[in-house]
């Protein structure tokens, strides 16, 4: 007979495994070295979508680095330039070749054909031969007195999009299991911490190796969400790859922090593969120390200190294998990464959604998110490493 409530009907005096159970700190808590991404995510950068497809912009200064594109080069006396792209200059730009040391002065643009014409040996470098591939840079502009304003230019925001997905995990006991007595307690509590486990490592892997994607071809669609790994690759030139013969030295390293460093944070945090972090321990150890604590949420960090930043290391245990096992994830989370779940959708432990007549317990985790990475200049990986280098 079923037991009556007098009164108010509250949290406390229903029954308690019809309640849908919000687990999405929780279960980041079980292991939190299983799922360092998520968990960091959800702990430092969680951003609720109203959207299955949510967006951001992005933005960057006008570049002034380009380069001289004529297979030829081009004499000391050539005043028509090609150029890698004719419309990031503008009349009377001053553009320095940083290799000769002399400085141009732009005179007209075609950017249709990549070609801007000067006046060469502006200052007191006199002109010289250009070689294909010569690095230019512009290096402001000079007006002549009672000129009119120069024509307006700049960059257009680019629009960046993620889906969110859906992860579910199941818990299926049969109500004879769930009633006999067991050593170690209740079976589905069991299953249930278990699977709570892999339903975050199932998110991790997504968040990692996950490729964006919209199915509608079906009745109901079906989304998947773009991890850090196709981010990265589409995105930045911020990758050391030296697969090629698989030896990370310390200068090498050195040398790739001079560009990773150079925007956002100058505290960043690599995700490494076990082999990655045996070959950071045999670099310098007055660089090297160890921490763990509250500020990282359980996680063991190992931090690299360099003089163009801090690189806070996680060994992760998804990033292994013969490909994954030599790569390092490095990640900016101060504001340009964040954990996206759909309101209302973040993690949570459904229980008892069996049929009414069904003779078992069907318990399910269920967590509707995607990722956004933002400005990925200031992000980059590092593939191939298996041995430390000289």
């Amino acid at each position: 007979m079923s037991e009556l409530t007098i009164g108010l009907r509250h949290t406390g005096n229903i029954n308690q495994l019809r309640r849908k159970l919000d687990v999405s700190d929780r279960i980041s808590l079980l292991q939190p070295n299983k799922a360092p991404l998520t968990v960091l995510l959800r702990k430092l950068a969680k951003k609720p979508t109203i959207n299955p497809i949510f967006y951001w912009f992005e933005d960057d200064l006008q570049p002034k680095w380009d380069a001289v594109n004529n297979a030829g080069g081009h004499g000391a006396s050539d005043t028509s330039i090609v150029v890698d792209r004719g419309a990031l200059y503008s009349v009377n730009d001053l553009v320095k070749v940083p290799r000769t040391g002399e400085v141009m002065l732009v005179t007209s643009v075609d950017p249709v054909n990549n070609t801007i014409t000067v006046k060469r040996g502006i200052g007191e470098t006199a002109p010289a031969p250009l070689e294909n591939g010569d690095p230019l840079v512009i290096i402001g502009n000079a007006h002549k007195e009672g000129s009119l304003a120069p024509e307006a230019k700049g960059t257009v925001v680019e629009t960046v999009y993620n889906y969110t997905q859906i992860f579910r995990t199941t818990v299926k006991v049969t109500k004879t299991q769930e009633a006999s007595e067991l050593y170690g307690g209740s079976d589905r509590l069991y299953q249930r911490r278990k699977k709570a486990i892999e339903h975050a490592v199932d998110i991790e892997r997504a968040f990692l190796f996950g490729e964006r994607s919209e199915d509608l071809s079906g009745s109901e669609p079906r989304r998947t969400t773009r991890g850090v790994i196709s981010f990265l690759t589409a995105n930045t030139d911020n990758i050391l790859d030296v697969s090629s013969d698989g030896k990370l030295s310390e200068a090498l390293l050195e040398e790739f922090f001079e560009s990773l460093f150079r925007y956002g944070s100058s505290k960043k945090v690599c995700l490494a593969s076990a082999r990655l972090i045996s070959i950071f321990n045999t670099f310098g150890r007055d660089k090297i120390r160890m921490t763990v604590g509250e500020e990282t949420f359980g996680i063991k960090v190992m931090q690299y200190i360099s003089a163009h930043g801090e690189l806070q290391l996680i060994k992760h245990p998804l990033l292994e294998g013969s490909v994954y096992g030599k790569y390092g994830i490095i990640l900016d989370l101060e504001e340009d990464i964040k954990y996206r779940p759909l309101k209302g959708r973040d993690t949570m432990l459904n229980t008892n959604i069996q049929p009414p007549d069904a003779d078992y317990y069907l318990d399910e985790y269920l967590t509707e998110a995607g990722l956004e990475l933002r400005a990925p200049k200031k992000h980059g990986m590092s593939i191939g490493a298996n041995e430390a280098g000289v």
